[in-house]
């Protein structure tokens, strides 16, 4: 009796003794010979063979019609389903594995077509489509030495014309696409990164699936060259290739660092951290701007409890987490200026400025505060060479409005300034320009000074009460910073000779001068 395996292989049994009631030791003779039942048993197996291979021929046949009509209509996974039966029942049929190969391509599975590829040319070197094909493959996925190797051995084997031409183009793009991968290896090795950034986009234009690591370089790169967000786009490229990449997931968070977008920086490198709890980047990374944050928050919360000395130290305290965090820094000198502001500390809100130009001299907003900064010092003319610089940089509505004011503060510095009448400085307060106006009245009070002073000190007076009447009203003060004409209003009465205040001084209860040059009585008002 034989069992049939294979159209290759069959098995038979021992042999049976074909005569009833035959023991162990009988004579030879009573059995049948061995070569007779194997003749007999390949007589009898010759039909079951064919059958069986005509059977498995069809099955396969009609397998291959199903996978191609499956492609056709667009299911590519049913027909990638399909190929792996052909296979399986083919194993040893190279074409079987090239379509397949077509496949796994149009699913973007290029490894896996890759493999097919690899099989379908061991069991066929010279197999010229399936070279052609890997060649492509290869050169998608960046490797293209091979795929020059591949295309130069398709035109060697090539029959067509046709084939031969599009392998030979196809050879010369692979050739120029490993020249500038090697290029790049060199540029990068000098650092000369734009350079590499250059040779690394010729290759990743023409690569349909660039590998996580020549994105990553490229990422690299851009970075090096203070590109960040390239860099982060990039990286974020490599991401979606190779989720688990802690480089790209650091490199990410390095480049949101510099941009002072801590809560990105410090997310990436948490997420790269779970990846690989001892990766040494990631874990300075965010040591550092946990350490940063913490001090920068209790600054915030400090400014707005109106603290502002208290904010000013915890932001020199996060300055000093990281002094090179250029970014950061930039930022936080001008809060700390605009604090010293707040408490008209203009010299350290100066440095402040200067400390923020340091790190991007064309910052025009650290321009602006150093503005209101020399302002505040009555340095009108530094003002006005700062307004211009930063008008030079940013022609717009607000250094427009800053030359302006810092011109006219110079301009009024040269003729009757209200602010110095009253010895108060431009930035001063409603409450402050008040009560310099009542010393001053007070100490120029016609009832104060000796009878030869008299009129000396009524026109003090009447400068002191003029100064005020401007700026005591928030929109005639307004004006007057503007440069605007408010001589109506007290300058022009000034001129006039007569009593500029008809219904007495700003600020006291009896108005008017008495008749005759009389002695002034006055009472200041509650």
């Amino acid at each position: 009796r034989v069992l049939l395996f294979s159209k290759h292989f069959f098995f038979v049994r021992p042999v049976v003794p074909l005569i009833s009631g035959a023991r162990r030791g009988r004579s030879t003779r009573e059995m049948v010979p061995m070569s007779l039942v194997v003749r007999i048993s390949l007589l009898a197996a010759s039909p079951m063979l064919a059958l069986a291979e005509k059977q498995q021929e069809e099955s396969v046949g009609r397998l291959r019609t199903m996978a191609e009509e499956a492609l056709i209509s667009g299911k590519a996974t049913e027909a990638l389903s399909l190929w792996g039966r052909v296979v399986a029942l083919e194993p040893l049929n190279e074409q079987n594995f090239f379509k397949r190969s077509r496949v796994n391509a149009r699913l973007r599975k290029h490894k896996a077509a890759l493999a097919d590829l690899d099989q379908a040319l061991r069991l066929a070197p010279e197999y010229a489509d399936a070279l052609t094909s890997r060649a492509k493959v290869l050169a998608s996925m960046g490797r293209c030495r091979e795929a020059a190797e591949d295309y130069r051995l398709a035109m060697s084997l090539a029959k067509k014309e046709k084939a031969r031409s599009e392998a030979f183009d196809g050879a010369n793009r692979a050739e120029a696409c490993a020249r500038s991968l090697e290029a790049a290896k060199k540029a990068g090795e000098r650092k000369d990164f734009r350079k590499q950034i250059e040779e690394l986009t010729v290759v990743l234009d023409e690569v349909q699936v660039p590998p996580a690591s020549l994105i990553l370089e490229r990422a690299r790169a851009y970075f090096h060259e203070s590109d960040l967000y390239e860099a982060i786009a990039d990286a974020g490229k490599a991401l979606k290739s190779d989720p688990d990449s802690v480089e790209a997931l650091e490199l990410r968070g390095r480049a949101y660092y510099r941009l002072a977008d801590h809560d990105m920086a410090k997310t990436h490198w948490q997420q790269g951290l779970k990846l690989d709890p001892e990766h040494k980047g990631c874990k300075a990374g965010y040591k550092t701007v946990r350490a940063l944050v913490k001090k920068d928050q209790a600054a915030e919360k400090a400014l707005k409890e109106g603290r502002h000395l208290l904010a000013i130290e915890s932001w020199v305290a996060a300055i000093a987490v990281d002094p090179d965090h250029g970014k950061y820094v930039n930022a936080v000198q001008k809060k700390i200026a605009r604090a010293h502001l707040a408490v008209k500390d203009r010299d350290n809100a100066l440095r402040a400025c200067d400390a923020a130009l340091a790190v991007d001299a064309d910052d025009v907003d650290a321009f602006l505060l150093k503005v209101d900064a020399l302002l505040g010092k009555e340095d009108f003319e530094s003002a006005v060479r700062t307004a211009k610089r930063a008008r030079e940089i940013r022609d717009d509505d607000s250094t427009k409005r800053a030359q302006q004011k810092a011109e006219v503060a110079l301009k009024q510095s040269k003729a009757i300034n209200y602010y110095k009448v009253l010895g108060v400085k431009r930035d001063a307060t409603s409450k402050e320009i008040k009560k310099a106006y009542r010393d001053l009245a007070l100490k120029y009070h016609p009832d104060k000074v000796n009878d030869q002073d008299e009129e000396a000190a009524v026109k003090k007076f009447q400068e002191i009460a003029s100064a005020y009447e401007i700026l005591s009203d928030d929109e005639l003060r307004a004006r007057y910073d503007r440069g605007e004409d408010v001589s109506g209003q007290g300058q022009q009465q000034q001129g006039q000779g007569g009593h500029p205040f008809p219904h007495g001084f700003p600020g006291f209860n009896q108005g008017g001068f008495p008749p005759g040059g009389g002695r002034f009585h006055f009472q200041f008002r509650g």
